[in-house]
């Protein structure tokens, strides 16, 4: 805030000398003649010349002008920074607030102490109330919030998206609010750095347990199988089997009613195996629970106690048995996971023994010479697979957790006092383009980046990768490579690069921020010009003319949607407030009285309580309800009790007239930010939402490409006679990192960036939804199925990383060339399908005709199927006559050309 307005201020007080040095000295003399003519005695001096600026005598318009090209410029700017920048967005709101100070005929640059005064006071309590009456630090808030918003979520957990939010919120609190953790004194056993380092390890701990997007874990074994038998339970049983009467999408269907019905037969089904993965896992998934258990109960004990820690004795026996009890559950969960991958986890396959040679391993003869019908079927097995996976990992990271845990228990025995070290960083968290967490930055809007693009996106989500490695590490897949402009080559001329870089600036213009920008400084001096015009001068400023200029700022936003949601937020914000400070006031003033100070005082105090507590405590989304409510109260009640007993240039008045000449300032600035949102045309939420899961289709598609390129390399290196296991040394490691391991990371980096994005998204689903519906209804349910499609897409890509990482050269090596998993036509299919959908998507146009069906063959496959569904619906899709029967008939024939019609194409 004080950075903000000392922004402002300074540009403020640089228009202030501009406007002044081009003032015409012969008009201000002439005015100061007139002024001091017209002074009445009795009357004191001050008032009236106080009265006689406000009413427009001094103006002067090369001044005005001067200024207003200042004023424009200025909330250009700060609008620029505004959106680009969000966890700016109280910095440009306070300076864009102190820039609405108004000309003054003299040289009154300290004008704007009248807001830096009291906002320095208020930091100034803040401060201190937070060291001596409340001293809560912020390591211990994290520790708090860690124990309430993971472990307590996370003991009750039940599959659903209310689970999945409720800890995705935790999480992002956690994350979001470790960043500045090394930017204060604290007292207690831990660190800034300890919990750095516990963070990292617990964020790959809530990573694979689904915690946070895509889901690749725990969570997401469970909801899939809910929605397998949620699926199976609808379908209907009584489809046709009869291959001629069959439309195209029943046949993915038939086939899984065909593997259903073998796997049910030979008690292979899913219902037969949980039983058994269940028993297998159930001693490791006791000692994860036991070790989860005792790391909340460690925490608990390094957050309690910190100020009695101070002047207790060290009681060296209990640090000891708290030690080794952190080392047994340690030991527990590695032993556990040692029996599970050596022993427990091949017992699901024991079911399979029957239909393969025990020595050979070979599958027998008498099954592969037997009725199709008699082929057993394995996709529940796979599915098993999945938790088996999520489980070994899950158990992987925890231990690690832990270990990191027992490392720091062994060296911070006891408490001590942490100095602040990462005031240094403190201007590169602020101005890094990462995503901004809603839940940490509620106020902020906009974006770092263009949302429906790719090209340009800064990975700091992730630690940096060490360049030193990159460049001794042959083959490392690159970024995806820079879109070629077809209309023009690249520069070669100092001149050529200069117009490329112009013709930068003037696409900004045309972007959703350079609009935004441009609507916020056409708002502010639109508002802003009646007070600087004669004939309208002394009505702005009696009727407080600065309350709507600042409505108007603040309730802009980049996209329509967001701003008619913001609009609606503080309308009704401002509507409780003027209702509840009329009633304060009159409580406070004993009916139509002026009151007395303490009876105001403890009335605002009590009314306005809840609405703080609201602020703290309920969800960020609802942060600025609470705080217009809050604010407006105060607004009335404060105005009430200056205009009953002060002297004032305008008396607003008190109670209901001060509060409904609020509502009308209020309502007067939102209207005039919609108008300019109107021009030269909104800038949809619902274009945004569009374009967004457009984008991320086609980057989805470039994600599954670094997958494969990855799963190739490895498959050359088994070419090359190379056939280890690499085994990963982890990001904060000193070892150098293999090959395998950069390529994962940077596949996870790709991946990360495309999950929040779809995460950023979200809101602008239910915002977009508020908009003007002038082209029609919008198919939000389409777009939400369409997110959520891209979601298990990114989910899918995840587990078959997450299994890549598990996989030797050998295995790579089988899986390219012994399974039908990276057939070169197939892989075709599926990057053009993605590029076909995401481009039509992009621009609105219809699919073309008889785009490939993939559904036929692996999951991911089925999911882009779907996203092809929701966009064909989205856009249409060009057609031309019979071409549906055609193709039907063409699969039939070539179906029953295989031999064996559906019965043998569901035994493949």
């Amino acid at each position: 805030m004080e950075t903000g307005m000392c922004v402002g201020w300074a540009w403020g007080a640089a228009a202030m000398a501009s406007s002044l040095a081009v003032r015409s000295q012969a008009l201000l003399a002439q005015q100061q003649q007139e002024a001091q003519a017209s002074l009445v005695n009795g009357i004191p001096a001050a008032l009236q010349l106080q009265k006689i600026i406000f009413t427009g005598h001094f103006l002067d318009p090369r001044s005005s002008a001067v200024y207003g090209a200042f004023f424009f410029i200025g909330t250009f700017f700060l609008g620029v920074l505004r959106a680009y920048v969000p966890k700016l967005a109280l910095l440009s709101i306070f300076g864009t607030i102190v820039l609405d100070i108004v000309l003054f005929p003299t040289s009154q640059y300290t004008l704007a102490k009248q807001f830096i005064i009291p906002t320095s006071y208020y930091v100034a309590v803040a401060i201190t109330t937070l060291i001596f009456v409340f001293p809560v630090s912020l390591n211990h808030v994290w520790i708090t919030s860690l124990q309430t918003d993971f472990f307590t979520v996370s003991y009750t957990l039940r599959p659903g998206q209310g689970a999945r939010r409720l800890l995705l919120a935790g999480t992002q609190g956690l994350l979001g609010q470790i960043g500045m953790i090394d930017l204060e004194f604290s007292f207690g056993r831990l660190g800034p750095g300890d919990l750095k380092r516990i963070s990292n390890e617990l964020k790959s701990v809530m990573f694979r347990a689904s915690i946070t997007p895509p889901p690749r874990g725990l969570l997401a074994f469970q909801e899939y199988v809910d929605r397998s038998n949620t699926a199976r339970a609808t379908e209907d049983d009584a489809l046709p089997l009869d291959g001629d009467n069959i439309g195209y999408w029943d046949r993915f269907t038939i086939l899984e009613k065909q593997i259903w019905a073998r796997e049910v037969k030979h008690g292979h089904d899913f219902d037969s195996l949980v039983p058994i993965i269940a028993e297998s896992s159930a001693e490791l998934r006791s000692a994860c629970a036991a070790a989860v258990t005792g790391l909340n109960e460690w925490f608990n004990g390094c957050n309690s106690g910190r100020w009695p820690g101070l002047l207790s004795k060290y009681d060296k026996a209990k640090g000891e048995q708290r030690h080794a009890a952190l080392m047994e559950q340690l030991e527990a969960v590695q032993k556990a996971l040692e029996q599970y991958r050596e022993v427990e986890k091949v017992r699901v396959i024991k079911p399979f023994e029957k239909f393969f040679d025990p020595v050979t391993g070979q599958r027998l003869k008498s099954v592969n010479s037997s009725d199709a019908t008699e082929m057993f079927a394995a996709r529940s097995l796979y599915v098993c697979f999945v938790f088996s996976y999520a489980i070994d990992t899950f158990a992987d990271r925890l231990s690690k957790l832990m270990a990191v845990v027992v490392d720091i228990d062994g060296k911070r025995s006891k408490p001590r006092i942490w100095a602040p070290s990462g005031f240094g960083k403190l201007g590169r968290k602020l101005m890094s383009k990462r995503d901004v967490d809603t839940q940490v930055a509620p106020l902020a809007i906009g974006t770092s980046h263009d949302p429906t693009s790719f090209d340009e996106e800064r990975r700091d989500d992730v630690d940096d990768e060490d360049e030193d490695e990159e460049e001794t590490v042959p083959n490392l897949p690159k970024d995806k490579p820079i879109r070629k402009n077809p209309d023009a080559l690249p520069p070669t001329t100092a001149f050529g690069r200069f117009f490329l870089r112009l013709g930068k600036v003037i696409r900004f213009f045309k972007s959703a921020e350079g609009i935004f920008a441009m609507r916020h400084a056409v708002v502010s001096i639109a508002l802003w010009i009646p007070s600087v015009c004669s004939t309208t001068a002394a009505f702005y400023y009696g009727n407080r003319g600065l309350w709507a200029l600042i409505m108007a700022q603040m309730g802009l936003a980049v996209y329509a949607g967001d701003q008619i949601a913001g609009l609606v937020v503080r309308l009704t914000g401002t509507i409780f407030g003027l209702l509840i400070g009329m009633a304060v006031w009159y409580i406070g003033a004993g009916g139509l009285g002026d009151g007395n100070p303490y009876g105001v005082v403890i009335t605002t105090t009590v009314f306005i309580s809840p609405f703080l507590l609201g602020r703290l405590a309920a969800p960020p989304q609802q942060m600025m309800l609470w705080i217009m409510t809050g604010v407006t109260i105060v607004f009335v009640v404060g105005y009430s009790w200056i205009d009953t007993h002060l002297t004032v240039f305008s008396n607003a008045g008190v109670g209901i007239e001060v509060g409904w000449k609020r509502a009308l300032l209020v309502i007067i600035g939102f209207t005039a930010g919609f108008i300019v949102m109107m021009f030269p045309q909104p800038t949809s939420s619902r274009t945004l939402v569009r374009k967004t899961l457009a984008a991320a289709a086609g980057e989805l598609g470039v994600v599954l490409a670094v997958e494969v390129e990855a799963l190739l390399a490895e498959e050359a290196r088994a070419r090359e006679g190379y056939h280890e296991k690499v085994t990963f040394v982890g990001e904060k490691s000193d070892q150098k990192a293999s090959p395998k391991e950069l390529r994962v990371r940077r596949i996870g980096q790709k991946a990360l960036v495309v999950a929040a994005r779809l995460q950023g998204v979200a809101p602008s689903l239910q915002t977009a939804k508020l908009e003007p519906q002038l082209s029609g209804t919008w198919p939000h349910a389409k777009y939400a199925a369409l997110h959520e499609t891209q979601m298990k897409i990114l989910s899918a890509l995840m587990l078959f990383i997450g299994a890549f990482t598990q996989l030797d050269t050998k295995w790579c090596s089988i899986l390219v060339h012994q399974t039908p998993f990276l057939n070169p036509n197939l892989l075709s299919d599926i990057f053009s399908n993605i590029s076909i959908v995401s481009y039509a998507l992009a621009g609105a146009h219809p699919l073309p005709p008889g785009l490939p069906r993939l559904r036929d063959r692996v999951v991911i496959i089925t999911l882009v199927d779907e996203m092809a569904v929701i966009i064909r619906d989205l856009c249409g899709e060009m057609t031309f006559q019979g071409f549906a029967d055609f193709q039907r008939d063409f699969l039939g024939r070539e179906e029953k050309a295989i031999g064996g019609g559906y019965n043998r194409i569901g035994m493949s």
